[in-house]
């Protein structure tokens, strides 16, 4: 079974002969742009939030207490993860229920998260995976052009 050349996979174009067949001509302007987006949508993954959202508002006893604001934009990256969600049995108390509760949330934690500088989180992990892919990305683009240099320097050569 051969390999088959997909239209639509970005980044890829048919150089066509006369037959109206051709291989695969990588468009490596384009595969460094897609690079570029991915590094783009990993940096909200992993640059911590400046601003701490509230957990707690003040209000008048006997009044309804006001809506939280929610979390600040941006929220939800690795770090800020990493320092909202350890938490340990000091927060959730010593009680023999609460050290149970205690053991679970920092199996969880650790099994989604990571710990800081340690990775070992699926989200850690796919932080990793993401960065491999934008590597790969480029380093293929890197490739292509050093290869078609090359082959430019023979051909210059051979008819020399």
């Amino acid at each position: 079974m051969a390999l088959e050349f997909d239209p639509d996979w970005p980044g890829l174009t048919a150089k066509n002969d006369a037959a109206g067949k051709g291989d695969p001509v990588l468009n490596r302007a384009e595969v460094k742009r897609i690079a570029g987006e991915i590094q783009k949508i990993l940096a909200t993954m992993t640059t911590l939030t400046k601003e701490v959202p509230a957990t707690q508002v003040a209000y008048a006893k006997g009044s309804d207490p006001p809506p939280l604001p929610g979390p600040p934009a941006g929220a939800g990256s690795l770090p800020d993860l990493q320092r909202q969600c350890a938490l340990s049995d000091i927060q959730l108390g010593e009680w023999p229920a609460a050290q149970s509760f205690s053991m679970a949330t920092v199996t969880a934690y650790s099994q989604l998260i990571g710990e800081p500088g340690q990775g070992g989180g699926l989200y850690s992990s796919l932080i990793e995976r993401c960065q491999a892919a934008i590597d790969g990305l480029v380093e293929s683009a890197k490739s292509y052009d050093g290869a078609e240099t090359a082959n430019q320097e023979d051909a210059t050569r051979r008819y020399a």
